[in-house]
């Protein structure tokens, strides 16, 4: 195996585990359900993270982490598989289109995680949240057994994700990184 292949499978790791480890922590904090999703959907900022760190690469370990959390943490999207998975994957591709929109009208180009303006991860938290409970809404209405309100799914489901973004965003940028920074700088110091 060469070495870009095992950074790629170590990148898809990373992200499989922070995606489903979020998925894991927002069931602690209530259960999903498809009409009005989670209150907190922490797995969107960890997506989003995901993909500002690794690039659009880490793809396959984002939606096996989705794939996973809905069928072992969701059930299964109660009884609805096909729809869940449907769901899983519009979620997985909202930060994408975001990100690319973003960059094709020259709002932020992600591509150098040094000179990423905050306010634009706040815009790309706001507005991935957005594309994702549409295409969500989309992928919903499509199961004639689903008694979905639009207002209410669209709104439960952006703050829902918003939320959810912004305090994974938070504590990572916030208390995970200085603390790397430092442990950093202090095993770097010493060469």
């Amino acid at each position: 195996m060469t070495v870009k292949f095992q950074n790629y499978l170590l990148e898809n790791a990373i992200a499989f585990v922070s995606v489903f480890s979020m998925a894991y922590i927002m069931i602690w904090f209530g259960s999903f359900e498809i009409e009005v999703g989670s209150y907190m959907y922490l797995p969107l900022g960890a997506k989003i993270l995901m993909y500002l760190v690794f690039g659009y690469r880490v793809f396959p370990g984002i939606i096996a982490a989705c794939f996973a959390g809905g069928i072992f943490l969701m059930g299964s999207w109660g009884g609805n598989l096909y729809i869940g998975m449907l769901s899983a994957c519009a979620g997985a591709v909202a930060p994408i289109l975001a990100m690319c929109f973003m960059n094709l009208t020259h709002v932020s180009n992600f591509s150098k995680l040094s000179k990423i303006d905050f306010r634009h991860v706040l815009f790309l938290v706001v507005f991935t949240s957005v594309i994702s409970a549409l295409l969500k809404f989309f992928v919903y209405t499509q199961d004639v057994t689903l008694n979905i309100n639009a207002v209410t799914f669209i709104t439960h489901y952006i703050r829902g994700d918003v939320i959810g973004g912004l305090v994974v965003i938070y504590l990572v940028l916030g208390f995970v990184a200085p603390i790397i920074e430092r442990f950093y700088t202090k095993k770097t110091a010493h060469f």
